[in-house]
């Protein structure tokens, strides 16, 4: 009998164990593992503005919308919503049990002081230009009107109107950016300044939260479920260890050695992680073009940009482009939408770039006098130092001394250089990525503004910037007519001359499954992600 109570003994301990180990393997208690560049600035969403801080906030924080796999709005801290028949109001509901991190009720408050706050001048928000279409919103933001006129209104603590300038086909998507995230007051005002610059400083909405000690700034971020998020859904995953710092030159092997679930990779990665089984995203979302420093004392001078760029065979300089890209004959491509349809399809635009032309030398030269300039300019061509990409410079170098020998070469250097470089205006002339946080066209034709702050052009041009401004101020049923003017103003100009449009990839290891990589500002969505132990 004793013998027979040990043998039952020991199999009641292998199942138990069993039984452990198969929960400790299920994807809810798994933790995924990722890896962002650079430390972000800060959590606050009100301000933040980086590509590290985005990826953090969207999961963390829930707007009055979330994103869906489809990049479409979909019911977030809101569980509903109606529109009146003029469709520039709109009455929110929020979900009876939401709640902050901490455990108290989320309110219709918290998103009226979100707004406020990101409105709020004094806040230095950057990306406040993004709320906009709300009612009286720009003025409140350039001072020009009181806070207290702001068409954001709480009903009641879960009912919230917001009331819109003019119709907008997008308002729903905007609300998932991070100046459209709650802020609650008290909190805030108890956080001595530092709100959302350490991991005991942010209360959030998410599904995941910072974890407590979590923060080792420059070199990891620890999120966790949150045990008070409440959604349609529940999130899958344990939580997520984010490491910062540079991403590992071999992506791959980082993914398939497990330091690493999932990550953006190159090109050159593509055919190893598809040798791998890992999962593939591609994004064609970025346009690589050439731009001249408007700053600069020579290319200050529109004649002299736009007779070099005329001087280009687009046949002969794009004939061997990067792999995985595609010629941009127009500067705003494909992949940016307007009123729920590709703004390509709807514009009269066929190409936005300076045409080739017979009389290029003779218009240098002439622009070159005009210009009172002794000598011809020396022009350095930064770009990336991608072979593929120097192929295309080398062409354009080609072309360019044909207007006078001798005087153009290039300089390579890494894309995070190229970045710094063209923020301080450090460059006669590039070839450029423009990569857009949103969907709409605007969002790439206001990185030329005069007060961006990645401006690929250095442009300080009162007329554009009005542009800009009337084509925020409109409806996306009338502001497309704007948008043309502004695309052909910057090609007319000789601003930006577009090359071709280049895809971002992202692969997740053979065992990882739903990470959601959004196209627009990269960003990245953790909630249904799943690991299997392989």
């Amino acid at each position: 009998m004793k013998k027979i109570l040990c043998l039952l003994f020991s199999v009641i301990i292998v199942l138990s164990l069993t039984s452990c180990s198969k929960d400790d393997d299920s994807p809810e208690n798994q933790i995924i593992n990722y890896n962002i560049n650079s430390e972000p600035v800060t959590l606050d969403p009100q301000i933040a503005d980086d590509k590290a801080a985005r990826i953090i906030i969207m999961n963390i924080f829930e707007g009055l919308c979330r994103l869906d796999q489809n990049d479409c709005a979909v019911p977030g801290a809101a569980e509903s919503w109606s529109i009146d028949k003029t469709r520039t109001e709109y009455t929110f509901r929020l979900r009876k049990d939401a709640l902050w991190s901490d455990g108290s009720p989320l309110t219709a408050d918290d998103f009226v002081y979100g707004f406020e706050r990101s409105l709020t001048k004094s806040t230095g928000s950057e990306t406040a230009s993004l709320l906009y279409c709300i009612k009286n919103a720009e003025a409140i933001h350039k001072g020009k009107k009181n806070i207290s006129e702001l068409g954001v209104k709480a009903v009641n603590d879960r009912t919230l109107m917001i009331q819109l300038e003019y119709e907008n086909e997008d308002f729903l998507t905007l609300l998932t950016e991070p100046p459209a995230m709650p802020c609650k007051k008290e909190y805030f005002e108890k956080s001595g300044g530092q709100y959302g610059r350490d991991d005991d400083k942010i209360l959030s909405n998410g599904a995941f939260i910072v974890k407590e000690s979590g923060w080792e700034h420059n070199e990891y971020i620890k999120l966790r479920k949150n045990e008070h998020y409440v959604g349609k859904d529940v999130p899958i995953p344990a939580g997520v260890d984010i490491t910062i710092g540079q991403q590992p030159q071999d992506m791959v092997q980082a993914i398939s050695d497990g330091e690493l679930d999932c990550g953006e990779i190159s090109e050159k990665e593509i055919v190893s992680a598809k040798g791998n089984q890992f999962f593939i995203s591609e994004f064609a979302d970025t346009v690589w073009g050439i731009s001249f420093n408007t700053m600069d004392e020579a290319f200050q001078n529109k004649d002299l940009r736009i007779s070099m760029l005329a001087s280009l065979d687009r046949n002969f300089i794009l004939n061997d482009i990067p792999e995985n890209s595609i010629k941009a004959d127009c500067i705003i491509p494909d992949f940016l939408y307007i009123g729920g349809q590709s703004y390509r399809n709807i514009s009269d635009n066929q190409r936005t770039y300076i045409s080739f032309s017979d009389d290029a030398k003779k218009n240098f030269e002439l622009a070159l006098t005009a210009s009172e300039t002794e000598d011809v300019p020396k022009i350095n061509i930064i770009c990336d130092n991608d072979s593929e990409t120097q192929n295309v410079v080398n062409n354009i170098i080609e072309s360019w001394n044909t207007l006078t020998t001798g005087y153009v070469n290039k300089k390579p250097m890494s894309l995070s250089l190229l970045y710094e470089r063209i923020e301080s205006s450090d460059y006669v002339a590039a070839v450029v990525p423009l990569t857009v946080n949103g969907r709409n066209p605007v969002n790439l034709l206001e990185l030329f503004e005069s007060n961006s702050s990645y401006n690929p052009s250095s442009l300080h041009d009162k007329t554009y910037d009005s542009l800009i401004q009337e084509i925020k101020n409109q409806s996306s049923k009338t502001s497309w007519k704007i948008i043309e003017k502004a695309e052909k103003y910057l090609s007319d100009n000789g601003i930006f001359y577009p090359l071709y449009v280049k895809s971002r990839f992202y692969a997740s290891a053979p065992n990882v499954s739903g990470v959601i990589f959004h196209p627009y500002g990269s960003e990245v969505d953790f909630f249904y992600a799943s690991k299997k132990t392989q």
